[in-house]
């Protein structure tokens, strides 16, 4: 496997290049349009869904009315950012505010306060200050402890709000076979790589292409094998990692 800078030039590599896209429809576009200008030929075919979880958002929002006792909010992901972007233009106060990464940080819509170097729950836990106040984790129901597991052991009092759910998709036959016969897939969750291995199998004649370790890992973990990891959890990392596949 190989992990790939994402300021690598892509060149003519992916030119003619079949590329499956599996993140939900309403965010493929940034991706899909780089692989477009790179000369691949997307294929999409989004293996989840993402729907906000009711109780989740109310239990947010609750705790943003009061928010002069919170010490943080940290959002572990851009589908979480755009609840608390939501929120915030409702009118609710934002405490200081942490995110996981630049993109998580982009989607918020409002100064941010701390970003983790790296786009992953572990990095944000050990960059993150020791203290004792509150802190609300704004995460999806799938998300495993590290964040809030990480931040408790720091002093903090957490509290974990799961304001969205991941749910799979049912492609059709047609979109499958399409699939099947492509020069790589790329998957930006773990969600989506596991989908994959249920709908298609451990077998797959081109590269699997991860955003990160901890899709790589839900990757494997579903018997997939990867060829390619992006260094940074970005599209030009992501399409770097593709193009890096394909060198001559």
């Amino acid at each position: 496997m190989t992990s790939v800078s994402a300021n690598e030039p892509t060149g003519d590599q992916l030119v003619g290049r079949q590329v499956v896209v599996t993140r939900p429809r309403h965010q493929q576009a940034e991706l899909t349009d780089a692989l477009a200008r790179a000369g691949a030929e997307v294929i999409s075919m989004p293996l989840i869904d993402i729907v906000e979880v009711p109780s989740g958002v109310a239990s947010l929002r609750l705790q943003l009315a009061d928010a002069e006792n919170i010490a943080w909010i940290v959002v572990s992901s851009p589908n979480g950012a755009r609840v608390v972007a939501a929120l915030h233009e409702e009118g609710c106060t934002l405490p200081a505010v942490a995110a996981i990464g630049e993109a998580t940080a982009d989607a918020i819509g409002h100064a941010v306060d701390f970003v983790s170097r790296r786009a992953n729950a572990a990095s944000l836990v050990d960059e993150f200050p020791i203290g004792d106040g509150r802190v609300v984790v704004v995460q999806g129901e799938r998300a495993d402890s590290t964040l809030a597991d990480g931040l408790a052991d720091k002093g903090w009092t957490v509290l974990r709000c799961d304001v969205y759910r991941t749910i799979d998709t049912e492609p059709t036959d047609e979109e499958l076979t399409r699939a099947r016969a492509a020069d790589a897939v790329v998957f930006a969750s773990g969600s989506a790589a596991t989908n994959w291995a249920r709908l298609v199998g451990p077998t797959f004649d081109g590269v699997i292409v991860v955003i990160g370790p901890v899709t790589k890992t839900a990757a494997e973990s579903a018997g997939l094998v990867v060829g390619a990891m992006a260094d940074e959890a970005s599209v030009a990392g992501i399409v770097g990692a593709l193009a890096s596949t394909f060198s001559p």
